[in-house]
């Protein structure tokens, strides 16, 4: 499980939802706990629900992500793309991490003054701090899988 669908790698197909909903997610978070009326609505348990659905895919991108380091390293001999394994251990929690603030937003979201505000600056730290580390990661793995590819081959037209 979390192997391949269809003879294509699991990590490669789920990890760029992650890489574009965690980030979108965040901003979305902070925008909904910025406005009071989106606090107290539907739409922010929509955006929870939503932050939930993140998890759940990037915890997918961590299980697969291990399948498919073992099968590239069993082939070439060596531990493959091992700082982007590690880095990516810790992408759902960053995930995790922001559905729980947007519990914190459908739960507190009828409330006003400093527990508000303590709550949109909660939200824009663990935003942040999400989008942050999924940058981190990403970049590490594309580098992982690209650099020495692309360092070994000429522009077009070059």
């Amino acid at each position: 499980m979390f192997d391949v669908i269809a003879g294509l790698p699991v990590h490669a197909l789920v990890v760029h939802a992650v890489v574009v909903l965690l980030p979108l997610m965040a901003v979305v978070t902070f925008v909904v706990a910025l406005r009071p009326a989106w606090r107290r609505g539907p739409v922010a348990r929509w955006v929870a629900l939503a932050n939930l659905v993140v998890v759940g895919l990037a915890y997918v991108a961590r299980l697969s992500g291990r399948n498919l380091q073992a099968r590239l390293s069993a082939l070439q001999g060596q531990t493959i793309a091992e700082t982007h394994g590690k880095e990516g251990t810790l992408v759902w929690l960053f995930a995790l991490a922001l559905f729980v603030v947007s519990l914190l937003v459908v739960l507190l979201g009828s409330r006003g003054g400093v527990l508000a505000v303590l709550t949109v600056v909660l939200v824009g730290v663990v935003g942040a701090a999400a989008i942050g580390w999924t940058v981190i990661t990403g970049d590490s793995g594309a580098r992982a899988v690209w650099e020495q590819t692309i360092a070994n081959t000429k522009p077009p037209g070059g």
